[in-house]
């Protein structure tokens, strides 16, 4: 069992600190992932992939909320936009 924490580079494209519930302060993001296997390389990667896909996920919330926010406040402000929030889904393929 692999467990990999990733950190956002400071003044990097995901970097935005979040504020924690309870005390109120500004922390920067860490997302973690787990990969269990017996090879440790592979191990390894699969921790990385989750660790990855849970920055991305976070990021791609992120977005939409944002997005909306900003819809809500041109709603609220008279102005009417017709821009899409959510990516079309991905089509899914299976190789044998």
């Amino acid at each position: 069992m692999t467990r990999v924490t990733i950190s956002p580079k400071e003044g990097g494209p995901n970097d935005a600190p979040s504020i924690n519930a309870q005390s109120g302060e500004f922390k920067n993001r860490k997302f973690s992932g787990s990969g269990s296997d017996t090879d440790i390389m592979i191990s390894s990667a699969r921790a990385y992939v989750s660790a990855i896909n849970k920055l991305l996920s976070w990021n791609a919330r992120r977005s939409q909320k944002m997005a909306a926010d900003q819809t809500k406040a041109d709603a609220d402000e008279g102005k009417i936009t017709s821009e899409s929030v959510a990516a079309e889904p991905m089509p899914v393929t299976e190789i044998a």
